[in-house]
């Protein structure tokens, strides 16, 4: 890497031209610091130094701030030995021409004679880029070297001559004949870090990544993603594991030095996985998972709005039979206006059903329980999760088994209590209301709206059974519900 430890300006001296095109290429394309700034005008002046002790022309790529372009903000060649027919300051480097580059931008890792072209002039060059860092060690831009492509066939033909091949590596060939059927890419390395061996996915990521050479034949340095050199893997003797995001992969990525049973280094295995389609499937549900609690959040506002004009309207009144009624249908709305606005908090569609009960009846006791009742409830029993849908049906029975105790169990009462009891069992679970009003004989009045809306929900929502049993020392009801949701 290209770094700066020290940065020294002298705050009194006008930038000249070329320093000025950097500085406003970088402030409208990046959110790089002044110090930033400072350090690659800093290698912008260092860039006539190496173009003339490379050979070649010396560049200057910063990443755009959405980090998907790369632009040349500096460049030195002298006029000869130039590949360009036009200054490229202030062009895009595209992936396709240039992966080196765009590796090392986006992990830091040096690309050592890698193969690009330009674009302009249809000419293939070798590119040395190494990382500038800041004094945060963040990557703020590359430095590049291009040179003529000077390998010739007969050198290449040579060069895959010269090393093992990969079969020497797996001995006979076995290994090399699974990977080319592994749903990993793999790469086999000698021991002087040349890759002997790459499968078809291995050469179908690298492709991806436009790399223009033949992968067999290339160096550790350029087909590795780990800021380590070959000599680092070799010293480590351990396995390495790496993440990365580059270009349009995900990759993790796998890396072992091998040996024999003499513990003599025979060479290193490169395994990538592409989980491109894994974490963009998981950036898909973050994204959804946002959007259905923001939805969620709408709804219950919406409701509490509804809920509001409900309630001012029934004050406009002195009709005590519209203000029942009102009551009501406030207390039948905000049970499901409440799954929403826990949906909304917890963005996922599992709800735990005493703590929306808990939370029912913490919050909706001002407009359920009539003036001059004092009335106590009282929860017990199991934690039981279920999807939001089935809780709020719950919920809805709850709230109307609660609002006919109130209507009918307490007349001319000035206290009473009602107490709700939870019991999770394997397949049905269920729900206990008790209170100790005055009852009645029989089978009581049981053919009101409400109660039909509680049977229907039981029966059709919930899968389960509902039993009334009413006598003078009060009511008991008991429903039934699936827990669980395999039976569905």
């Amino acid at each position: 890497m290209f770094d700066c430890a020290e940065n020294k300006k002298d705050a009194s001296s006008q930038p000249g031209i070329e320093d000025q095109q950097l500085i406003d290429l970088v402030n409208r394309l990046t959110d790089l610091s002044e110090q930033d700034v400072a350090l690659l005008i800093e290698v912008r002046h260092t860039l006539p130094f190496i173009s003339d002790l490379e050979g070649g022309d010396a560049y200057i790529d910063i990443l755009t701030k959405d980090n998907h372009l790369a632009v040349v903000v500096a460049q030195h060649s002298s006029p000869e030995a130039s590949f360009y027919t036009h200054s490229p300051v202030g062009d895009i480097m595209w992936r396709k021409n240039e992966p080196g580059v765009y590796r090392t931008l986006e992990i830091g890792v040096p690309t050592r004679e890698l193969k690009a072209s330009v674009s302009d002039r249809n000419i293939i060059v070798r590119q040395n880029v190494s990382a500038i860092t800041n004094s945060q060690n963040q990557i703020i831009g590359v430095l590049i070297v291009e040179k003529h492509l000077h390998q010739s066939p007969v050198e290449k033909s040579f060069l895959k001559q010269e090393y093992p091949t990969a079969d020497t590596i797996s001995s006979g060939g076995e290994i090399q004949f699974i990977a080319e059927y592994m749903n990993d890419a793999v790469l086999f390395f000698d021991i002087q870090g040349i890759c002997v061996y790459a499968n078809p996915l291995a050469k179908q990521i690298y492709l991806g990544l436009n790399y223009q050479d033949e992968i067999e034949g290339l160096t550790f340095e350029n087909l590795s993603f780990g800021n380590y050199t070959y000599h680092d893997l070799i010293e480590k003797r351990q396995i390495d594991h790496n993440e990365i995001k580059i270009g349009q992969y995900n990759l993790k990525v796998t890396c072992t030095a091998t040996w024999n049973e003499e513990r003599q280094f025979k060479g290193a295995v490169l395994i990538i996985k592409d989980i491109t389609e894994i974490k963009n499937k998981e950036t898909e549900l973050i994204v959804k998972s946002a959007a259905i609690a923001e939805i969620h959040h709408r709804v219950k506002n919406n409701l509490q709005t509804i809920i509001s004009l409900i309630g001012m309207q029934s004050n406009r009144t002195n009709n005590e039979q519209v203000k029942s009624f009102s009551r009501d249908i406030i207390s039948r709305i905000y049970s499901i206006s409440l799954t929403h606005e826990i949906l909304a908090h917890n963005s996922v569609d599992y709800i735990d059903i005493k703590e929306m009960l808990s939370r029912m009846f913490n919050s909706s006791m001002s407009f359920i329980v009539p003036e001059g009742l004092d009335l106590n409830l009282e929860l017990f029993g199991d934690e039981i999760s279920l999807q939001s849908d089935t809780v709020m049906a719950i919920a809805m029975v709850v709230n109307e088994l609660i609002q006919n105790c109130i209507k009918h169990a307490f007349i001319s009462r000035q206290t009473g209590r009602v107490t709700l009891t939870i019991v999770k069992g394997d397949i049905y679970s269920c729900i206990t209301i008790t209170d100790d009003g005055a009852g009645c004989s029989g089978t009581g009045n049981r053919s009101g709206m409400g109660l039909k809306l509680v049977k229907s929900l039981v029966k059709d929502k919930l899968k389960g059974d509902i039993d009334i049993s009413s006598n003078s020392p009060g009511t008991k009801v008991r429903f039934t519900f699936i827990c669980n949701e395999n039976y569905y």
